[in-house]
């Protein structure tokens, strides 16, 4: 048979025709399928992976739900409260900070599912008197003890040129729910980064205010310095020796020196209780506010 340019042709266009419809129905019917379960395996294994790291990331957050468990104030708040705010007052006395007033005010609580109480915050606030030295002590004090807190805020006035400052921080706690204990945790947090706050002296060597601080102590240089009387009530004469000021005030008056302000509580015969921030101190006549001791409410 013989065939013509036209049946060649027509030929030609089957054998085409023929091929693109077996390249529809390979793409079509096999190579779609494959691609879409490709493509489906591909994200079952992303998905996979996701799941993987959730549960492990729940796994590490178990063991740092302990800890910070074991670091929380306790769950309830007016345990929280008593606690560390005595333990706060605890860290100013071994500072010797003057003025020292501890606050706290309302805890605030945040719940989950069910309306569940998972944690509540409680606010603290810190108001002292001190040098530098005092300041970083009670810094690095609070810094390396494994509790759940934070400074929020931290603001030092210079009193003067004495060379001490007035202190006011804010401190932010956390109380979560099921730490049911009356104490505070004792381990460490594991900061800061060197080991004693004496390591920290450089803090008030390089006098980072740059204000061309006196050194001078002005608790070792007031002084109750006599005691007069006037109708039979006695008066009470302090004396700032750097300045040469004298403050006179009463049983029950209050004074103010750039070393302590207070309140006169009582006056005896050789010595005068005063109440300065939380403390009670006796101060002998011609003796410095530095050699002050300390009066526990139960002995008046």
């Amino acid at each position: 048979m013989k065939w013509n340019r036209q049946q060649v042709l027509l030929a030609l266009l089957g054998v085409i025709g023929c091929i693109r419809v077996g390249e529809y129905v390979l793409i079509s019917m096999i190579e779609e399928p494959l691609q879409q379960r490709r493509n489906r395996i591909e994200q079952l294994n992303k998905e996979i992976g996701k799941k993987q790291s959730s549960l492990a990331a729940m796994r590490k957050s178990g063991g740092r739900l302990d800890d910070w468990k074991s670091q929380s104030l306790p769950s309830d708040p007016e345990v929280a409260r008593t606690v560390y705010r005595s333990w706060l007052m605890k860290l100013v006395r071994s500072a010797s900070l003057q003025n020292a007033v501890v606050d706290s005010g309302s805890p605030t609580v945040r719940r989950g599912r069910k309306r569940a109480i998972l944690l509540r915050t409680m606010p603290f606030s810190l108001r002292a008197r001190g040098t530098l030295k005092q300041f970083t002590q009670v810094l690095f004090e609070i810094s390396r003890t494994g509790l759940l807190h934070r400074i929020s805020g931290f603001t030092l006035n210079p009193v003067g040129s004495s060379g001490q400052f007035d202190l006011s921080m804010s401190i932010e706690t956390l109380l979560l729910a099921g730490q049911e204990t009356t104490r505070l945790n004792a381990g460490s947090s594991g900061m800061p980064a060197l080991s004693s706050a004496s390591d920290y002296s450089v803090i008030t060597t390089d006098n980072p205010f740059g204000i061309g601080l006196d050194t001078v102590d002005p608790m070792a240089h007031t002084m109750v310095t006599g005691i007069t009387y006037s109708n039979g009530k006695p008066l009470v004469w302090i004396t700032e020796i750097l300045t040469s000021r004298v403050s006179r005030a009463t049983a029950g008056e209050s004074f103010q020196t750039v070393a302590m302000d207070g309140t006169i509580i009582e006056v005896r015969d050789e010595e005068v209780v005063v109440e300065s921030g939380e403390q009670r101190l006796l101060l002998p006549i011609g003796k410095p506010f530095l050699e002050a001791r300390r009066v526990e409410a139960a002995s008046e």
